[in-house]
């Protein structure tokens, strides 16, 4: 560490889902401290483990894991001067009160692509004590809004894996993460390097509405899932993916061809990936997801102005989880590949939350 004075924050993170949580937590705090090196972290979660897996076991010096409960003890720990409370986590008001000094709490939402969140994003208020001041914080893709992680360490892998092409990135990335691979029967390992690769990280809903497709597809395309997978098996087309670190998970997004997506995290490391994307969000029971679709898509839809057919297969498939509008992608994911490429530029210019963090 440089000498950098030192700024201690402490973020408070309960875990929902992997990385759309404590994951989107873990990446702000690798993008804080590689641009901001003199930042101290203490961590309050409530899943040590998913915490080490994330570091692929290896935590920095700089970030100390402890456990929400403690805040509720007879003798909690006094808090920073400066919180990051990540999404649905309540607000210790009683733990922050005990102790009398200001502190700055900036409030982390879910990300939106809402207009209405400018009337949110940024705008403060001051807890009863009168001791501590709040700040809604929105990440966003909108001009006024908080922008999306870009972290630096999973940019700078990328580029370390791609200096050489990308089948010299997916073999080295082999052997760090998957050398069982290389004693794999089911084909040699050079020839599944050269393959399309189509990274699937969906709800298992979806999963097995699209599975038959994978399963039947002829065109030599290599199908990475990730999370649940079920009694899923091997096949000569369809791979399982490990629990990834989180760097590890940008890097392998940039190593596919194509991602097909959950959750907010991973669809903007999917946007800046530059590759074509398909999200598969979250089916509300209250129909809230419909609106959020329609949001997604006002957003998007002038990069795709000239092909309005994504449009209609990502608003099909993100209402219904429809097997035919995955099949349609599959057939014409090729004619987006330079529209990915403008999104991620674009994302990669404008929108880097970090930056719109540190300038509060």
């Amino acid at each position: 560490m440089n000498s950098t004075p030192k700024i201690h924050i402490d973020f408070y993170a309960s875990v929902i889902d992997n990385y759309g949580d404590m994951g989107f937590a873990v990446n702000l705090a690798l993008s804080l401290h590689t641009k901001y090196t003199g930042t101290i972290i203490r961590f309050f979660s409530d899943d040590a483990i998913l915490f080490q897996k994330l570091f692929s076991g290896k935590v920095p010096h700089w970030i100390e894991y402890t456990s929400l409960e403690i805040l509720k003890s007879p003798n909690p720990p006094p808090p920073s001067a400066l919180i990051y409370s990540f999404f649905d986590y309540p607000l210790q008001k009683e733990y922050l009160s005990k102790f009398p000094y200001h502190k700055t709490i900036i409030s982390f939402s879910y990300f939106l692509l809402h207009k209405g969140l400018e009337s949110l994003h940024g705008t403060t208020y001051v807890l009863e004590s009168g001791y501590d001041t709040v700040i809604h914080f929105i990440p966003s893709l909108l001009p006024k809004g908080g922008g999306v992680i870009i972290n630096p360490l999973i940019e700078k892998e990328i580029q370390k894996s791609l200096g050489k092409g990308i089948f010299d990135g997916r073999k080295n990335f082999f052997q760090r993460n998957m050398h069982y691979l290389f004693e794999d029967r089911k084909g040699p390992i050079q020839d599944m390097l050269q393959k399309k690769w189509i990274f699937i990280f969906v709800y298992p809903s979806t999963l097995a509405k699209i599975l038959s497709i994978i399963e039947n597809d002829t065109s030599g395309t290599i199908f990475w899932i990730s999370g649940y997978v079920g009694d899923l098996q091997t096949t000569h087309n369809c791979r399982i993916v490990p629990f990834l670190s989180l760097v590890d998970y940008g890097v392998f997004q940039n190593l596919c061809d194509v991602n097909i997506v959950r959750g907010e995290n991973s669809l903007c490391q999917g946007l800046l990936s530059g590759k074509p994307l398909l999200w598969d969000i979250y089916k509300e029971s209250n129909g809230a997801h419909l609106e959020k679709t329609e949001d997604f898509l006002t957003w998007i839809v002038p990069y795709f102005e000239s092909n309005l057919e994504y449009i209609s297969i990502a608003r099909d498939f993100m209402n219904t989880g429809n097997p035919e509008s995955f099949a349609r992608f599959l057939q014409s994911y090729q004619d987006f590949e330079e529209i990915g490429e403008r999104i991620s530029r674009e994302v990669h210019r404008e929108s880097d939350l970090v930056e719109k963090l540190l300038a509060l």
